[in-house]
């Protein structure tokens, strides 16, 4: 049987959340009106069957990761995937640029330096001014790049996600009869 990269996805999560809800249980109450080595042979039975059925489930599971892997390869799928990821690490590096004001006016910067120059020596250290200017070192025209540059990045990253949305429809995966019947007994197929 043949399932889809995107269904392959969706039955993993299935898996995984099967797995989580077989009950584990290592121990057993039992009270005095109850047949001990009944209640303990009971318990101990319950624990292996459910122990198998996990095994059997997570062997599915990596069978059917290993192939969506080889599959994602295969179809220059995980390129796409880390193209994408380095697109987020840097838009997000551009946002904290373009979140910067643009660098003060030059002639404000060299009045207000000027202004300094000329305090006089008692006015500095009585009133605390500052000794400097602060201002943005990105000029309006590079913060207008970086904004047209993170637009760009967005544009890309959405034509990838495309693409990726649909090689994981096109492509498929083929899976063992015992995968298949695992997940049938389960009702996850």
């Amino acid at each position: 049987m043949n399932i889809t990269l995107r269904k392959a996805n969706a039955i993993q999560n299935s898996i995984q959340e099967t797995i989580r809800g077989i009950e584990i249980k290592t121990h057993v109450d039992i009270n005095e009106f109850q047949d001990a080595v009944t209640e303990l042979q009971t318990a101990n039975n319950t624990l292996f069957a459910n122990d198998a059925r996990r095994q059997k489930l997570l062997l599915a599971f990596y069978n059917i990761r290993s192939l969506v892997g080889a599959a994602n390869a295969q179809n220059g799928i995980d390129t796409k995937l880390a193209t994408a990821a380095f697109i987020d690490k840097r838009v997000s590096q551009l946002d904290e640029l373009a979140q910067v004001k643009p660098v003060t006016d030059l002639e404000v910067i060299n009045g207000r330096l000027e202004k300094i120059r000329n305090r006089k020596e008692d006015a500095r250290s009585i009133y605390g001014r500052d000794e400097s200017v602060n201002t943005s070192v990105i000029a309006v025209d590079q913060l207008k790049q970086i904004r047209d540059e993170i637009k760009n990045l967005k544009k890309q990253k959405q034509k990838i996600n495309d693409e990726v949305l649909e090689l994981n429809i096109k492509t498929e995966i083929p899976l063992s009869d015992d995968v298949v019947n695992t997940l049938q007994a389960e009702g996850l197929l």
